[in-house]
């Protein structure tokens, strides 16, 4: 069966069509959040952008280089300058949220109220629920029985996960360093 066609667009100077910024809302609208694009918080914006890049790729678009930064200039977010930062903050956020839900599960209550060891505890819990609930865990735990919040929580950790490991492959094949996947090695 003949691979499908991938039409790489290019950024004409850092705009994307006007089919991007629809993707974007439809993507936002689709994760329930209700305010406009330039207002989403930063790990929300990062949802989106992971959203947009498999909507595109599925009407067979490649996302050309500098899309991400093109589109959030272009929805009028203002940042646009610290795309890598704001990943690593929504990865952090994402993790506390998960931090939370598992402190309530346990019965400890609010993050803020917790003792150093009860903090502890729910770290290493969440690290290990985080680790374990990963499509490529060496010892993959069972999260079926995990809550709808709880695997839409993991869900979100894991897609900005894999976001940060592809901007960070961009990145080193940009300055020419070698590198390979796990199935490639």
């Amino acid at each position: 069966m003949p691979e499908p066609l991938i039409v790489r667009v290019p950024t004409d100077g850092g705009s994307l069509s006007e089919e991007w910024t629809e993707a974007a809302t439809i993507v936002a609208r689709n994760l329930g959040f209700d305010r406009a694009l330039p207002e989403l918080a930063p790990e929300h914006w990062q949802l989106v952008l992971a959203g947009v890049a498999d909507r595109m790729r599925l009407r067979g678009v490649a996302p050309p280089p500098g899309w991400r930064r093109a589109l959030t200039r272009q929805v009028g977010r203002s940042d646009t300058s610290s795309g890598a930062e704001a990943l690593v903050l929504a990865i952090k956020a994402k993790r506390e949220e998960i931090a939370a839900h598992v402190a309530q599960d346990l019965g400890l209550g609010d993050l803020a109220g917790l003792s150093r060891e009860d903090r502890a505890a729910v770290d290493q819990q969440t690290d290990e629920t985080i680790e374990g609930c990963t499509a490529d865990s060496p010892e993959a735990a069972d999260c079926s029985d995990a809550d709808r919040t709880m695997r839409r929580l993991l869900s979100e950790h894991r897609a900005l996960a894999e976001q940060q490991a592809d901007e960070d492959n961009t990145r080193l094949a940009e300055q020419g360093e070698v590198f390979a996947t796990k199935d490639d090695a």
